[in-house]
């Protein structure tokens, strides 16, 4: 069956009965299915699964690579390149591309790589300054306190690898500690992180704990809110009671002061003076980090990939602004335009297809999410690369958009093109709109009929 056969109607009712039937997913009470003259029921079963794919747009997402979610079942499978033309397909190339970029590089397995994005680093720079954007990223300098970067971010200055200096952590790790005490800074720590708690105990007074400012913009957590609310009433400045219990004040007030950034907080808090100080704390953590800990930070060097960061930020080699809107749409833009004209758009993908799927974790709003309408997209991929005669789908992508549907239905067609294609179509989309079908069956309720 070589045809291209369309039922429109949608899936929720008898066009998508039919399709399941078609496919060998429900057996009819009466009558019987036929491809070419034979009877369905006569393919053994594996036959069958091997001639006719259905996609009905509940794709189960196993544990492991990306990669492994989309070929499942591929007796064949494509190659990357091949495999990213069907991502385009059925629109799950960005969502691919977008984990990527925040896969990371490790230099000692792939020094070439690690050299073409070291190269790509200066390219990046040189595309910003001829668009004029520089000022989006603010580059990590050794020497320069980097306004985009909290507090603890520029004395780390660098990844961390592990638990030890863990932002959630940070403050408590007495090597930083005496690091804080021998730049003099344990008190300016202090003094921060209560004009912080202060601050934020009294903007965030009248919003419930659960209030999505308080999460997006609060320095400590709902739980801890008692606690600091608390604490500056009792507090009056700086100077805190001996013993563990000023041992643990101080402690909370450096890990809120570590969290502060004055671009992104603007408490007026931080002046040029006391940047100076974060900077020569910097090194000093560098210069003096113990042999036991020295795998516990990937520090930022501009001459080598960091094998703990993403490949977008190995790319910037910096943070982007927060303080200009549309900053990091036009940031992503050039990134992608650099990654293509560097031939590294490959490696992209191929970080992306090698990203972990983790079919129990939350699926948010966040770019590389996997929700419905991606699961969707992921049976149609898992349905074409197993080539098979016959394609059976139930639902497309995009079926509320009928621009979008159209050009989807064209390119699956034309993929599918030589082969046997039945689909649904959704209510808003009238078969006559569309290139000409092969046969167009409509269905009404649960019987077949004329159109």
């Amino acid at each position: 069956m070589p045809g291209h056969v369309a039922t429109p109607g949608g899936r929720g009712g008898g066009a998508g009965v039919l399709a399941a039937v078609r496919a060998g997913q429900v057996e009819p009470t009466a009558g019987s299915v036929t491809y070419g003259g034979y009877d369905r029921r006569s393919f053994a079963p594996a036959a069958r699964a091997r001639r006719i794919a259905y996609a009905a747009g509940e794709a189960i997402l196993v544990e492991g690579p990306l990669r492994k979610n989309l070929l499942y079942g591929a007796a064949s499978p494509p190659g990357d390149e091949d495999l990213v033309d069907l991502l385009r397909l059925v629109g799950l190339d960005t969502l691919v591309y977008a984990r990527g970029l925040t896969g990371r590089v490790d230099p000692a397995a792939e020094p070439e790589l690690a050299r073409a994005i070291v190269a790509a680093r200066a390219r990046m720079r040189d595309a910003l300054r001829a668009e004029r954007a520089e000022r989006l990223v603010e580059p990590f300098d050794p020497a320069l306190y980097n306004h985009q970067a909290d507090l603890g971010e520029n004395i780390l200055f660098g990844e961390p690898v592990g638990p030890a200096f863990a932002r959630a952590r940070l403050a408590r790790h007495p090597y930083l500690r005496a690091v804080l005490e021998a730049e003099g800074l344990v008190r300016p720590l202090t003094e921060i992180g209560l004009a912080v708690a202060r601050n934020s105990v009294e903007i965030f007074s009248d919003l419930p704990n659960d209030h999505p400012l308080f999460d997006a913009f609060s320095l400590f957590p709902a739980s801890e809110r008692g606690y600091f609310e608390d604490l500056v009433v009792r507090q009056p400045d700086a100077t805190l009671r001996r013993g563990p219990g000023g041992q643990r004040d101080r402690e909370r007030l450096i890990g809120l002061a570590l969290r502060y950034s004055e671009t992104r907080h603007r408490f007026g808090l931080m002046d040029e003076a006391l940047e100076e100080r974060i900077v020569a704390a910097r090194h000093s953590f560098a210069r003096m980090l113990p042999a036991p800990l020295r795998g516990a930070v990937e520090f930022y060097d501009p001459d080598r990939v960091n094998p703990a960061a993403s490949l977008e930020e190995n790319l910037l080699f910096g943070r982007v602004s927060t303080g200009e809107a549309g900053a990091e749409a036009r940031v992503r833009t050039l990134v992608r335009r650099v990654l293509a004209e560097e031939g590294l758009e490959g490696q992209v993908y191929r970080l992306g297809l090698d990203s972990r799927v983790e079919p129990g974790a939350a699926v948010g709003l966040t770019e590389g999410a996997l929700g419905p309408r991606e699961r969707v997209a992921v049976d149609l991929v898992r349905c074409l690369v197993r080539r098979p005669d016959i394609l059976v789908v139930a639902i497309l992508l995009e079926e509320r958009k009928p621009e979008n549907f159209r050009e989807r239905l064209a390119a699956l067609r034309a993929a599918r093109a030589g082969r046997g294609l039945i689909v649904c179509l959704p209510d808003a989309i009238e078969p006559a709109e569309l290139p000409d079908f092969d046969a167009v069956i409509h269905v009404a309720g649960n019987a077949l009929v004329d159109a």
